[in-house]
């Protein structure tokens, strides 16, 4: 049967189709290309709104209320927009992509690898034949360093998490503290403003009254400085709220122009020690949990250098006919000789990057334990300010509101009113900007401890 499928030429069809059939199905298991093209403009404001009002029901996606970006929005709100829609993050976040990738690659067995040669004579006729040779090898090198590739791998893709959750930590309260910083500026705005107004006022009528002969040029002359230093004022710290709200759009992914209302901010009425709050970070804080992870990664490739000075090597099987038509077949065996180098460099460096990361660790341990101590000493003294200050300021504007009516009727002399007057909105304003010191500096010791304020008393 055999002779008759060889004449017949069924077999070298056969043969032929399945060589085909091989290697399409190698051809199914390749990867393709497919064209990303970069986009060359920034989404529309009616996109920007949609992505907001998305990131807003993000912890709570079952819910069908819709959001109105129009109403007053908590600083907490803003962090979860500016996270999700945050330029940098975005791009930060595709490194979890390349760092899974990695895990994947270093699981893979290397490739074998075929050699095929082939030796032709001239001379032909003296009966030589056409010699060939091939070999099939496959190198065992890798499989031994295999478990520490991926646990390098692994551990380095926990690092990258790690660092992009810490790096989104850090936007949302960065979204925190400048929401914070315009809400007070805000509040600063409006009382220059008043002040302002108030001052406008008793100089439009101090200016008519010195026509008309009832006022000095000093009365009048007073209450234009005062009016210009109101202005001067208002005008300053209008400047400071335009540069924080664009500050804070930028940070948030937002346009320029575009306004966000602000709620009054929510903050702890009593801090714990620091001592309390210095384990909570030595646990939670994102970012040492990505230096250890990356020192976990350090050690496994220390551990795969030690295992590279020991010989590498290759087996394989050959077949070859030299030109006499004598064929042969046999194993082979390729083997490194640790002779000079014995990967003694590679062993240096990674033992020495181990060391690196390790002192690098400590100091931002040591940082972080000092920047905790520092705010929470900062905060309890910004407290003792603030306390004595909400207790007088409303009688001083109660005062200088009694005294404007009686500055108008000519009860009271100009120095008096404006020494009130001055006094009152100083202290108005060093209020708010000590209510404003206490919410960044609220923010920031939440951003050291690398959790929500919230959850300080649940965790242990």
């Amino acid at each position: 049967m055999y002779s008759i499928f060889e004449r017949s030429g069924w077999w070298r069809l056969a043969v032929f189709h399945g060589r085909i059939a091989f290697l399409l199905l190698l051809l199914t298991g390749c990867a393709s290309y497919h064209a990303q093209p970069l986009r060359d403009h920034l989404p529309a404001m009616a996109k920007v709104e949609r992505e907001m009002a998305a990131a807003l029901r993000h912890d709570n996606p079952a819910s069908a209320q819709p959001v109105n970006l129009h109403a007053p929005l908590s600083g907490e709100d803003l962090g979860e927009v500016a996270v999700l829609l945050n330029p940098d993050l975005r791009a930060m976040r595709a490194q979890i992509g390349v760092a899974q990738a990695q895990v994947f690659a270093a699981g893979l067995l290397p490739d074998p690898q075929l050699s095929l040669s082939a030796d032709l004579p001239s001379n032909v006729a003296a009966g030589y034949t056409n010699a060939y040779s091939m070999g099939l090898s496959w190198s065992l090198a890798s499989l031994f360093t295999r478990s520490a590739n991926l646990h390098i791998a692994r551990a380095q893709a926990q690092s990258v998490q790690y660092q992009v959750a810490w790096q989104e930590w850090m936007v949302a309260n960065q979204t925190r503290m400048l929401a914070r910083q315009l809400y007070y500026l805000q509040k600063q705005e409006a009382v220059s403003q008043t002040a302002a107004t108030t001052t406008d006022q008793l100089y439009r009528i101090s200016v008519q009254n010195l026509r008309l002969g009832d006022a000095t040029i000093t009365t009048t002359a007073l209450r234009q400085i005062a009016w210009l230093d109101s202005q001067d004022r208002q005008l300053a710290l209008r400047r400071q709220v335009t540069r924080v709200r664009q500050d804070l759009n930028k940070v948030m992914g937002l346009p320029p122009e575009m306004h966000l209302a602000l709620r009054a901010p929510e903050m702890p009425r009593n801090l714990p020690a620091a001592a309390r709050l210095v384990p909570l970070a030595d646990t939670h804080r994102l970012d040492l949990l990505a230096l250890r992870a990356g020192y976990q990664a350090q050690e496994a490739r220390i551990r795969r250098a030690i295992l590279g000075q020991y010989p590498g090597f290759t087996i394989g099987i050959s077949r070859a006919a030299d030109t006499s038509n004598i064929q042969t077949i046999g194993p082979s065996i390729h083997l490194d000789i640790p002779l000079w180098n014995r990967n003694r460099g590679v062993i240096a460096e990674s033992e020495a990057t181990r060391a690196q990361l390790h002192a690098a660790y400590t100091a931002r341990l040591f940082q972080t334990r000092a920047d905790i101590t520092a705010l929470v000493a900062d905060l309890h003294r910004l407290h003792q300010e603030i306390t004595p200050l909400e207790q007088q300021v409303p009688q001083l504007q109660s005062a200088e509101q009694r005294l404007r009516g009686a500055a108008v009727e000519h009860n009271v002399t100009l120095i008096d009113y404006e020494a009130v007057r001055s006094q009152a909105l100083a202290k108005s304003l060093q209020l708010l900007a000590l209510k404003q010191a206490y919410a960044e500096q609220q923010a920031a010791l939440e951003m050291a401890v690398g959790l929500p304020w919230q959850q300080w008393s649940k965790q242990r």
